[in-house]
């Protein structure tokens, strides 16, 4: 994972070293809005695997001690899909009435 597109040799059942997992899911983080799927496949890392890691590191970052139940875990990631969903109608909103009223603009400013 030194090179990116490069990918590394290793056998089905080999194991993942920390660093390794935590490189990946720091990738994907930075990756701005591409998919778990297309950062794994330039990672040569299984879909599968790379969504654990990234799953389970929003896990430790929201619970480091580990005292929230899973219900709560659950509802906690369900606030956060919510939140992003919402802000990306909004951001819509907001582009969608400046573009409403670049066009006004321009309708009252060519009379």
């Amino acid at each position: 994972m030194e090179e990116q597109g490069k990918r590394p040799e290793r056998r089905k059942g080999q194991q993942w070293h920390p660093d390794q997992r935590a490189e990946a899911v720091r990738i994907y983080r930075e990756s701005r809005g591409r998919t778990i799927r297309a950062v794994a496949d330039d990672l040569g890392v299984p879909f599968q695997t790379l969504y654990r890691w990234v799953r389970t590191a929003r896990d430790i970052e929201l619970d480091p001690s580990g005292t929230l139940t899973d219900a709560a875990r659950k509802r906690v990631r369900k606030l956060e899909e919510e939140n992003a969903r919402l802000r990306k109608e909004l951001d819509f909103e907001k582009k969608a009435r400046a573009f409403v009223q670049e066009i006004s603009r321009r309708r009252n400013g060519s009379r």
